[in-house]
């Protein structure tokens, strides 16, 4: 009972565990979830700052392409104009310049020998093949010696090619001072990467924290969503990238080991609560179902083993027991005092059964004699030898039955009767009645095992063996042949054998083969047992009968001997 309790009171908690399991696990999740959100709004954050430079150059560099007298009023105007615009904001540009649609130098910004070809540099094909802005990758300024990101946005012809091409240089250092300006809302790396992926670092950013190269690719060509992992240093980050232009991407990495730590403590913290939470409860239900409802059931329980049928139930008596037990213990007691008067009943009706069916076979034993009697009377009045031999073999069946009915009463249990007793008396009186016995020519010998059948099949083979004996002591030994009957009764697993055998002079040999009557009723009874008889001669006739045995039927272990008469 305790432990179905306590296994329906686990169950009962299990939605609890899982529902308290789920809320901690979110809890940890949302931290995390937190910090990807977290990047993501640096990310934006450095976007605005850092793309509004490369904006403004998309702006300068598409003005000054789209002016139509840039080429026309000569180099030395086209200088000015150039010059211009990088005094406009001299910390963040470099130079501008004009190249060829064959990459020479037109003119520039910034005094530069003109005539020089710059078609090899990397921005130059790129504006060329984009027809329009165009970023280069991370250099050194040819003019300015500083690190710049070169950008080009190319002069179009009417049928699209190029004419010319409008070069400029930002700053990289515009990039620095611009995160060294910027508020820091959380400890975060800024970097950025060009076409070739290499990393510029800006503000406190540092290379260990940087994703390793597979990862890196990934988020250079993939800028849609964060991605969490372990830097190059062994931290673990967070970082999200986004395009700034084509050929230059913001990467953003936040630290989340920290932040990892902490939902993890609270995670654990969260368990154990629920853990000892569970347990507590659990403890409580134990001592609770122990005080209430365990103890008082085994209490109960003593009082019901120590009860018997015929004994009053004693029913418990003070102390304080739950309504339910107390209800079932005044149950109990009704159930006590209901079963001893129906055991009564039973018990008298049991004895009037049994003087009833005693009576009954001590009367048909009666009168199986009475008519064994009349038989025998008759017999002795016939004056044919057949008639009184005819007249014999029916007392001799009557007188089987009679015995039979005598040893049921006399078992007292009406159903079953043991054979072994059953056949030394049948034997014996089968002699005396026949002319064998001890004091004449024919000894019938009995070797049996002890057996209970039914009155059925003991009906059966008592008629069987009365057949099969009397045809031996009458057909076997003709002359007054001296010899033995055996009478063999053996249990072989499931089944009996039965055999009846004689050292006669056989079936051939004898004068009379006997009557076909007796061969029927041998083989009828047989076939009531669940057999077929068998009959063999030589030397003298043998009926062998296996027939099933009844699952009821069990060998009595008494010791095995050999009764004679």
């Amino acid at each position: 009972m305790r432990g179905r309790l306590l296994a329906l009171v686990a169950a009962a908690t299990v939605p609890i565990a899982v529902i308290a399991g789920s809320n901690a696990w979110n809890a940890y999740d949302a931290a995390l979830e937190q910090s990807r959100q977290e990047v993501l709004v640096l990310r934006e954050a450095a976007v605005a700052r850092h793309g509004s430079a490369v904006g403004s150059m998309r702006e300068v560099l598409t003005a000054l392409a789209a002016d139509p007298d840039l080429l026309t009023r000569g180099p030395e105007a086209c200088d000015a104009t150039l010059e211009h615009a990088r005094s406009l904001s001299p910390s963040r540009y470099s130079n501008f310049w004009v190249l060829g649609g064959a990459g020479e130098l037109l003119c520039s910004g910034v005094p530069t020998p003109r005539g020089g070809n710059y078609a090899a540099l990397d921005y130059f094909d790129a504006a060329r093949s984009a027809g329009g802005f165009a970023l280069g990758e991370f250099t050194i300024g040819i003019v300015s010696g500083r690190a710049v990101l070169p950008a080009a946005v190319p002069i179009l012809a009417p049928d699209g090619t190029m004419t010319a091409l409008v070069g400029g240089g930002l700053f990289l250092d515009s990039f620095l001072q611009t995160e060294r300006r910027a508020p820091t809302i959380a400890e975060h790396h800024v970097w950025l990467l060009d076409e070739d992926g290499t990393t510029l670092p800006l503000g406190n950013a540092i290379a260990g924290a940087l994703p390793p190269a597979p990862d890196l690719d990934r988020l250079r060509r993939y800028t849609a969503d964060a991605l969490q992992g372990v830097a190059r240093d062994g931290s673990a980050l967070i970082w999200a990238a986004e395009q700034l232009e084509r050929g230059l991407v913001l990467l953003v990495g936040l630290p989340v080991g920290a932040i990892q730590d902490a939902a993890r403590q609270a995670l654990q913290q969260r368990l154990i609560e629920l853990t000892v939470f569970v347990l507590a409860c659990l403890a409580a239900i134990l001592i609770g179902v122990e005080l209430g409802v365990s103890r008082p059931l085994r209490r109960l329980a003593a009082r019901v083993r120590t009860w018997a049928p015929g004994r009053p139930y004693e029913a418990q008596s003070g102390g304080s027991v739950p309504v339910e037990v107390f209800e079932l213990d005044r149950a109990l007691t009704a159930a006590a005092a209901a079963l001893q008067d129906r055991e009564q009943a039973l018990t008298a009706a049991l004895q009037q059964r049994d003087l009833l069916m005693a009576e009954i076979h001590h009367r048909v034993k009666n009168n199986l004699q009475i008519v064994a009697s009349l038989l025998s009377l008759q017999s002795d009045r016939m004056r044919s030898e057949t008639a009184r031999r005819e007249f014999a073999v029916a007392r001799d069946r009557v007188q089987a039955l009679a015995m039979l009915h005598r040893h049921l009463y006399m078992n007292q249990t009406f159903q079953r009767m043991s054979l072994r007793p059953f056949l030394e008396e049948l034997s014996r009186k089968l002699g005396e009645a026949i002319g064998g016995g001890s004091g004449g020519s024919v000894a019938i010998r009995v070797e049996a095992d002890d057996i209970e059948l039914g009155a059925d099949e003991s009906i059966s083979l008592a008629l069987l063996l009365t057949e099969a004996v009397s045809n031996s002591v009458r057909h076997a030994f003709p002359d007054g042949r001296p010899g033995t009957v055996t009478i063999s009764l053996r249990v072989e697993g499931t089944t009996a054998l039965l055999r009846v055998s004689d050292d006669g002079v056989g079936i051939d040999g004898a004068a009379d083969a006997g009557d076909g009557l007796g061969t029927q009723l041998i083989n009828g009874f047989a076939a009531h047992l669940g057999g077929v008889a068998e009959f063999t001669s030589g030397p003298g006739t043998t009926v062998s009968v296996r027939f099933p045995l009844p699952e009821a039927a069990r060998p009595v272990a008494v010791p095995d001997h050999a009764a004679s008469v």
